[in-house]
């Protein structure tokens, strides 16, 4: 299991924090707990410019890849902290996060009541339409006197305190097991497998079962996202050591939700662009945690060329630009195919500037480039002249040169940039 607990104070210090560390370390068998703080989050206001809410952004991953999350609260006037208090309106505007999400409220003050009122106010709260939170009722974490019952170390020295403090948590993990084992299906058919095993699908040039259409996406040298044609986040391939770390519970999200802020006006140009029809296909070279990166979105359309969304095709390149560095491509010296020279593939126009990580987890691990493969070959002009004799002789290959009229199309695709 893996919780977020949130901080419930911009203070520097916080007996609040205190209390989450000491969790994170006492309960690490039973469960991953990362610490995240609200202080870094702009007031809660309508106007505030979208790219200003990076780190409204990240609270946001943060909490939609966990299992639950832990809102600690200290008391202010009988009320939660103004900070959580706008922390919570950032997750509940425009904004499904909280939704069905298990959450568990604990409290740590100094008067004798703890922060009583200040959790009742907040259970208010994350039940609200707009937050729409799952609570465990009867699970109170209370703790007072908080500058006697923690040690200079951050141990609760309290045993009472320890013991409602385990009992309550055990009845959270157990209680989040529940919704994550109900969504289970849907993580099977979105990640694991199709739940349709022996459904085949007909193409023009052939027949795929479902397995094999999963097989191959998860397969190919590359990640692939899908934003569908209500600008949505549908679809992303399985892969190990993804550039763009995503989860199931980001599927639905608008691509606006799904990528930073500072990235959001890139990608919106580049759909509008391929909704509009003046472009099909955008590409961006860039580095993305330590290594070289192709990024190439493509409009995807069906065959009477209706918009149906967003492609989008992510990967390293190292190992290729390693071959080229190593002279893989100095001669034709290995195939047998014509000599004709083929039209150079059209120059693709690149992305406007947009945060490198477009999505991407921001301290994903890096990952090695692939050792690169030794060099082809380089045969001498006479032996090419033989083995093209050989082959022409074998096959009745053609000498030509292809067709100059050849139509400037991209080579994957066969979709102009025009």
């Amino acid at each position: 299991m893996k919780f977020v607990a949130i901080v419930g104070t911009n203070a520097d210090f916080s007996y609040n924090r205190v209390l989450l560390q000491f969790m994170k370390k006492h309960f690490w068998r039973m469960a991953e707990i990362e610490i995240a703080e609200i202080k870094d989050l702009p007031a809660f206001s309508k106007d505030v410019p979208f790219e200003e809410t990076t780190p409204v952004w990240k609270l946001k991953q943060q909490i939609n890849a966990a299992d639950g999350v832990i809102f600690s609260t200290p008391e202010y006037d009988h009320a939660v902290p103004a900070a959580m208090k706008s922390a919570v309106e950032w997750l509940s505007y425009q904004s499904k996060v909280l939704h069905g999400k298990p959450a568990m409220i604990v409290g740590v003050s100094y008067g004798r009541q703890a922060s009583a009122r200040a959790q009742q106010q907040m259970r208010k709260m994350l039940l609200s339409p707009d937050c729409n939170a799952n609570l465990l009722s009867g699970n109170e974490v209370l703790i007072g006197n908080a500058a006697k019952v923690f040690s200079k170390d951050g141990r609760l020295t309290d045993q009472a305190y320890v013991d409602n403090l385990e009992k309550c948590f055990t009845n959270f993990v157990e209680y989040a097991e529940l919704f994550k084992n109900a969504s289970r299906g849907e993580q099977l058919m979105s990640v694991k497998r199709p739940m349709i095993e022996d459904a085949y699908v007909s193409f023009p040039t052939g027949r795929l079962s479902l397995r094999e259409v999963q097989a191959i996406f998860n397969t190919i040298p590359f990640e692939i996202d899908l934003i569908d044609a209500d600008d949505r986040f549908a679809y992303y391939s399985d892969k190990p050591n993804r550039e763009h770390v995503r989860n199931v519970n980001q599927l639905g999200e608008t691509y606006s939700e799904c990528h930073p802020p500072k990235a959001v006006p890139a990608v919106k140009a580049i759909i509008d662009s391929f909704k509009n029809g003046t472009k099909d296909v955008v590409a961006r070279p860039l580095m993305m945690n330590g290594h070289r990166v192709l990024i190439r979105y493509y409009a995807l359309r069906d065959v009477d060329g209706h918009y149906l969304g967003t492609i989008e095709f992510t990967g390293s390149v190292d190992d290729i630009l390693n071959l080229a560095e190593n002279g893989a491509w100095n001669a034709d010296a290995t195939s047998s195919a014509s000599h004709g020279h083929a039209a150079p593939a059209p120059v693709e126009e690149p992305a406007p500037a947009m945060d490198a990580t477009t999505g991407a987890s921001e301290d994903a691990d890096e990952e090695p480039a692939a050792p690169s493969e030794p060099a082809a070959p380089v045969m001498s002009a006479a032996a090419q002249r033989a083995e093209q004799a050989e082959a022409d002789a074998s096959t009745g290959a053609s000498e030509a040169a292809d067709d100059p009229e050849e139509t400037d199309a991209d080579a994957m695709t066969g979709a102009s940039e025009n």
